[in-house]
């Protein structure tokens, strides 16, 4: 059942309401998330793409909950990061997968068991047969994660290598 739940966190999928909230920096986002929300999140790549979510929201509705989701410390119930994909399973059944801690939470297993909790979710759901991703060459981090989570690259684009995680192949 949703929030996603792993030994360390909870995983929250976040409706039109609590992101239009994030977005216009409204305290009513704490309340709607029930998680303090750090002054640095959402960083500048999330902030950027707030109004695109809220739009796709708000003209196809069953986009929820295939965009974003909050990682938040099951202990101390604050916002880590965030995780998510770019929208709903396509006609091949595949979704891409993105993702991003603030600083002081990354090389602690908090985005793996994040992205392993959201994968199975997503490998539960109809018609989803594959995830894929993307991440910059020099993101080692990123790719360290993606290896763990069983992905396997295929190819590279622009300086970004591209991963694919079939669903018979998952293993987590």
């Amino acid at each position: 059942m949703l929030p996603l739940t792993t030994s360390r966190l909870l995983v929250c999928p976040c409706r039109l309401p609590l992101i239009t909230a994030i977005y216009l920096q409204d305290p009513q986002a704490v309340t709607l998330l029930n998680a303090d929300i750090p002054p640095d999140w959402p960083m500048s790549e999330l902030k950027e793409l707030l109004p695109h979510l809220i739009e796709q929201l708000q003209h196809d509705p069953k986009s929820f909950p295939w965009l974003l989701w909050a990682i938040v410390s099951a202990t101390n119930k604050t916002v880590l990061g965030n995780i998510g994909f770019k929208g709903r399973p396509d006609e091949n059944g595949m979704v891409e997968i993105g993702y991003s801690l603030l600083p002081p939470h990354r090389k602690q297993g908090y985005m793996q068991e994040a992205a392993a909790a959201l994968i199975a979710w997503a490998f539960q759901q109809p018609f989803v047969k594959s995830i894929e991703a993307e991440c910059a060459v020099d993101n080692i981090a990123s790719g360290k994660v993606l290896q763990r989570l069983g992905m396997r690259q295929t190819g590279m684009q622009d300086n970004m290598l591209r991963w694919q995680l079939l669903e018979k192949d998952f293993l987590l």
